[in-house]
């Protein structure tokens, strides 16, 4: 306590001192190791604890529950946990977009490297979805002109992973994409098409440069990991499937 109490004199004394002009003349630094052996202060360790409990109990909470082991590396090109990953998003934000923008996304792709971890069989916590989505992430939905979009599935036909997509149907045969449909039909380069995806992504990372640019774009303003909380926390069970949107053929 007494700690407490002086640093609460400095910095009363700091804000009312008066003003003056100064300058910086030195600057000294020390590295202070933090192990077994640092002394931790018992009236901080008491003054957190509340609010360390209120953490754990928000972060432990059970959301909903899990079939099945969901993993990214499922199968090469689609996963259940992709699946079900972009289908939330894609949800979430479409409902947003149309009621702000009057307009209806076209369809969504995330990256691969996104999915941190697996989703374990059992009660899914808030916990899982923060290990899962440990980022920051912002969803966004970018207008892309029929040629960023050709760029796009370019692309998907180079990578071959299973990247988390929504609303497409994708096949491969020959090493070659042969097969496009964007809610159920067929892909126009003429068109343009809203896509839904997230920030880190529209400004180029995993080299999706094609979002760089893009002819128009839609803050959600929701969280990746925000609107999968929230989806789980309103359903029982969930039963995530792969159901053949990107497929290669022989």
């Amino acid at each position: 306590m007494k700690n407490i109490i002086f640093y609460i004199l400095i910095i009363f004394l700091f804000l009312n001192c008066k003003k003056e002009q100064t300058q910086v003349k030195t600057i000294r630094g020390k590295q202070i190791e933090v192990n077994q052996n640092f002394n931790s202060d018992s009236t901080f360790i008491k003054f957190i604890s509340p609010y360390k409990n209120e953490l754990q109990n928000k972060i432990n909470k059970v959301l909903c529950y899990n079939l099945k082991t969901l993993t990214r590396n499922e199968s090469d090109l689609e996963s259940s946990l992709g699946n079900i990953y972009a289908d939330i998003c894609f949800q979430k934000a479409d409902s947003i977009f149309k009621n702000k923008a009057g307009k209806n996304i076209d369809f969504a792709l995330f990256n691969y490297g996104g999915i941190r971890t697996t989703i374990p069989k059992g009660n899914i916590t808030v916990k899982n979805i923060f290990e899962l989505m440990p980022f920051e992430n912002m969803l966004v939905i970018a207008e892309l002109s029929g040629k960023q979009a050709q760029a796009l599935f370019n692309y998907l036909e180079k990578r071959q992973e299973a990247h988390p997509i929504s609303h497409l149907k994708l096949e491969i045969t020959d090493e070659k994409l042969n097969k496009i449909l964007i809610q159920n039909k067929p892909f126009d380069i003429s068109k343009n098409y809203y896509v839904l995806t997230h920030d880190y992504l529209q400004h180029g990372g995993d080299r999706m440069d094609f979002f760089k640019n893009p002819i128009s774009l839609f803050n959600v303003e929701v969280k990746v990991r925000d609107a999968i909380i929230d989806y789980l926390s309103k359903i029982d069970t969930l039963n995530a499937k792969i159901d053949g949107r990107f497929i290669k053929i022989n």
